[in-house]
């Protein structure tokens, strides 16, 4: 499963479509740096390892610009995180093309694209999107 995450230019206001924000692949500003606001949440995502593996970043990358002295230390719930991201520029068809971070999240059994979308990353990504760019994928 690739997951695709709302992000585009700062400097520019443009509504996205479920699908995402369309973007031009001769953009000068792909692939770009950036970071998601994520919270830690119970079960699952209560350390910094977890979280760096879902996002496949390394904990002192998430603990530093988060503020957090150690990368080993226990995550309160809802606590605040910033995950670094690249984003880039992914053409979907002849015609469109939408803002991506090319993560590999494995789905799970019971999974559905929204449950991946809404509770794993938290509304980062919305499940159309996550259909779009994965269109042979039938979650189970």
């Amino acid at each position: 499963l690739f997951l695709f995450f709302l992000c585009c230019d700062s400097q520019a206001v443009i509504e996205p479509t479920t699908s995402g924000y369309t973007c031009s692949l001769n953009q000068t500003t792909s692939p770009c740096q950036t970071y998601v606001y994520y919270r830690a949440v119970a079960p699952d995502f209560l350390d910094l390892a977890s979280v760096g593996d879902l996002f496949s970043v390394s904990r002192l990358m998430i603990s530093n610009p988060s503020n957090i002295s150690s990368p080993s230390s226990p995550l309160v719930p809802f606590q605040s995180l910033f995950v670094p991201i690249q984003c880039s520029c992914n053409r979907i068809n002849s015609s469109m093309s939408i803002s991506y971070a090319g993560l590999n999240y494995t789905i799970k059994a019971g999974n559905t694209f929204y449950l991946v979308s809404t509770n794993q990353f938290q509304n980062l990504t919305s499940f159309q999107s996550v259909e779009v760019v994965n269109p042979l994928l039938v979650p189970t």
